[in-house]
């Protein structure tokens, strides 16, 4: 979602005020993240729980990034903090799932192996 509303903001909002150097860097960073976050969904169907904390650490890191990169400190808790939090809330729910999901796997194992 991310990757499609910067593209819309990059290339039609923003789309002559902009040098076409920093359109394709902008691109470019874009699709490392989607990649980034692609590659935690592929890593989640075998390891749930590395997969929600890399998500969380790199959300987190992106946010404090671009809080920096722009000099807005304050943007991290003013700018769109409602979907912020909920995805915080959702990897942490994501988190808590897969850790019982782990000790459901074990007593299962345990009873039946």
């Amino acid at each position: 979602m991310m990757f499609v509303i910067d593209t819309i903001m990059i290339q039609g909002v923003y789309g002559n005020r902009l040098p076409s150097e920093w359109k394709m860097k902008l691109l470019v960073i874009d699709l490392v993240i989607l990649g980034v976050f692609i590659g935690l969904y592929v890593l989640a169907r075998s390891q749930p729980k590395l997969a929600c904390v890399l998500a969380l650490v790199g959300y987190w890191g992106l946010q404090f990034g671009v809080a920096a990169w722009t000099g807005d400190i304050t943007s991290l808790f003013t700018q769109g903090i409602l979907i912020k939090i909920m995805f915080t809330a959702a990897l942490i729910r994501g988190l808590k799932s897969a850790n019982r999901a782990v000790m459901l796997q074990s007593e299962l194992e345990r009873v039946f192996g």
